[in-house]
């Protein structure tokens, strides 16, 4: 019967979590830290030289979402009689934020959108001057991928959930130690198992039933 047991859990666990592992891939913050990194290195170099149009939209290309190219192509490109340039600023529209790597960063999600972000505090000396806000890039996916798809400043601090899904994992210890009945009986059979994944647990509780009624008889 042990076996059984372990037989069927196991057979559920593939069904169940093997599926839902593959089913969403979730964007990690060392993921987004790399990202707001290689990204900030590319928006850097096309401040270098001119460059053709579709060339600079190819370079932003893997990092940042369709939308964000056009919207920071119409803000910061300006067209020369060698190519296209975005000429440096102090402050540049639609920049990766200047995060300090060495503090705490905050990530999190917020239904689809994911978002790396930090508090920078009041600054009133040197050429930029500002008050204490928070600046954060966003992701969402597109075509498999997740982008950054927008950067904002605020003065109030980003709402966000763990980014963590939580999921109801399955305790062995606990259906080892469920009376037979429960397992096997018709109480439902492995009724605490609510991810969708294992609709198959119902075939398979009946399949262990049918079995142990047959060794009963086999007696």
């Amino acid at each position: 019967m042990k076996l059984l047991l372990s037989t069927l859990v196991a057979l559920i666990l593939f069904l169940g979590y093997g599926h839902a592992g593959s089913a969403e891939e979730l964007l990690t913050e060392e993921q987004s830290v790399q990202a707001v990194q290689e990204a900030s290195e590319v928006q850097a170099s096309l401040t270098e030289k001119e460059r053709p149009l579709n060339e600079i939209k190819a370079m932003m290309k893997p990092y940042f979402t369709h939308s964000f190219i056009e919207t920071y192509v119409k803000e910061n490109v300006k067209e020369t009689e060698n190519g296209y340039i975005v000429y440096g600023s102090d402050f540049i529209p639609y920049s990766m934020p200047y995060f300090n790597y060495e503090e705490e960063l905050t990530f999190g999600a917020e239904k689809n959108t994911y978002k790396l972000f930090q508090f920078f505090p009041a600054e009133e000396e040197g050429p930029v001057s500002y008050d204490d806000h928070y600046e954060a890039v966003l992701f969402v996916k597109e075509n498999g991928e997740y982008k950054i798809d927008d950067v904002i400043f605020s003065e109030t601090e980003p709402k966000t959930e763990s980014p963590e899904k939580k999921q109801n994992l399955l305790n062995v210890s606990l259906i080892f130690n469920q009376p037979e009945g429960v397992l096997f009986g018709n109480e439902g059979g492995f009724s605490f198992v609510l991810n969708p994944y294992f609709q198959m647990k119902t075939l398979l509780s009946a399949y262990a039933y049918d079995v142990k009624s047959a060794a009963v008889n086999a007696e």
